[in-house]
């Protein structure tokens, strides 16, 4: 038996707002492929909005910014994670149009 390994090339978009010079707002959109789809698929990772700006849309800004350009690019779907605890998240994602899915299994490294 042998085992392979092979690089596989993936591309990563950083969307932020900023307000007078200060960024408020930002969220990475990573466009991955698998061998189970011909098309490419988004993962949304990194997504935070200040604190004092939180329920104020910037956070929906970037995630309807990211879907679009998810679109462009022809992905079939795009995955969003969060802990369990951080219910206000979910909400946010469900609002936003995303659906409570499956599971995150996390295996940390350090």
């Amino acid at each position: 038996m042998i085992l392979n390994k092979k690089p596989v090339m993936a591309i990563g978009i950083r969307f932020s707002i900023e307000d007078c010079g200060v960024e408020i707002a930002r969220g990475r959109l990573y466009i991955l492929n698998n061998d189970l789809h011909g098309e490419p698929f988004g993962l949304v990772e990194d997504l935070f909005v200040d604190e004092n700006r939180r329920s104020s849309g910037y956070g929906s800004k970037i995630v309807k910014k990211m879907i679009e350009e998810a679109r462009k690019l022809r992905c079939y779907k795009i995955i969003a994670t969060s802990r369990k605890s951080r219910e206000y998240a979910h909400r946010f994602y469900e609002k936003n149009g995303f659906e409570n899915y499956g599971y995150e299994f996390r295996f940390n490294l350090n």
